[in-house]
């Protein structure tokens, strides 16, 4: 009984190939990738390990080359994003230790509500868009695609910012209701303070997203 042994395709290593392919312009995807696997192929059935190594290399080098002026609006949200946290971490370092914004209560209040309540007032289609919208300079979508893909970001702002201020309902409640005893007052008074900041956390991360999208929007034209 013959047995067929399957032929294995060779190609450049994926993962730097979709990088290389998401970073080119679009009228050079096809020439670019084009000669870098041909010559790849030929450098492969010399020396497999320099191939793999010499394409990574030159496919790194190109995508550096273009990534700026094909990805500059993803690396400015990305920077403002970044800037965004580091100040925010910056702040409560030198407020103390970073240990007293963490309380696990008030992210429970927050976050897994907000989150599952944007899932089921949003379409899978709209989330997946939303942040595709983020990352991929050159997806096109109409406006009626972009405006649902902003809403995804805009009812989890607006409802991580809605169950803050519960939070500190809740939390303003439990305060009152033991005023008497000490014990009470720091937990509570950190559910208080701390979901509303959670809140306006996640809102300012949701806004940057809504006016990434937003711009998309206005370039359409009304």
């Amino acid at each position: 009984m013959n047995s067929v042994n399957p032929i294995r395709r060779v190609g450049p290593p994926k993962l730097i190939e979709k990088f290389l392919h998401w970073s080119l312009p679009p009228e050079l995807k096809d020439p670019v990738l084009g000669d870098l696997a041909e010559e790849y192929l030929q450098l492969v059935a010399i020396q497999p390990l320099k191939a793999n190594y010499w394409y990574t290399r030159q496919a790194m080098c190109t995508s550096l080359q273009f990534l700026t002026k094909t990805k500059r609006g993803l690396i400015m949200f990305l920077l403002g994003i970044l800037v965004f946290i580091g100040i925010s971490l910056l702040a409560m370092i030198l407020g103390g230790e970073i240990s007293m914004y963490s309380n696990v209560p008030s992210f429970l209040m927050v976050i897994p509500p907000a989150l599952i309540i944007t899932i089921a007032a949003t379409s899978k289609e709209s989330r997946k868009n939303a942040f595709a919208l983020l990352i991929n300079e050159d997806l096109s979508l109409v406006k009626i695609e972009l405006r649902a893909a902003k809403h995804v970001f805009l009812t989890f702002g607006n409802l991580s910012l809605l169950m803050g201020w519960i939070g500190v309902l809740i939390g303003a409640i439990a305060m009152a209701s033991n005023i008497d005893d000490l014990s009470y007052f720091g937990p509570a008074f950190a559910v208080c303070i701390l979901t509303i900041f959670y809140g306006f956390f996640i809102k300012g991360l949701c806004y940057a997203a809504e006016s990434k999208i937003q711009f998309k929007i206005i370039s359409q034209g009304e």
